[in-house]
């Protein structure tokens, strides 16, 4: 199978809105990419604006997730251009602010 090929399967098998796993292979200060459970020759990424896993309330940034560890969110958006699954976990920060 071809990277395109596993491109598109992997963006009819997580649309956006779906729930994604996966194991952090690589971590840095701006996020995480994973190997995704059923697309693991595509990325996903995890920004840490995305990287909310104590919800509204949570008043310090979570560390990220370090390299091993798996990741549970959802799908937020599919970027053609780096053949990338961009994954959100917990709320948006800003949500329950006021």
């Amino acid at each position: 199978m071809t990277h395109e090929e596993s491109w598109q399967k992997a963006k009819e098998r997580y649309p956006v809105g779906s729930a994604a796993r996966g194991v952090v292979k690589a971590r840095f200060p701006f996020g995480v990419f994973l190997e995704l459970e059923e697309a693991s020759a595509v990325k996903g990424f995890v920004d840490i604006v995305s990287y909310n896993p104590g919800g509204p309330g949570d008043e310090s940034p979570a560390p990220l997730p370090e390299v091993g560890e798996t990741v549970e969110g959802t799908v937020v958006s599919l970027v053609d251009r780096d053949q990338q699954i961009r994954i959100q976990v917990g709320p948006p920060p800003w949500e329950g602010r006021r």
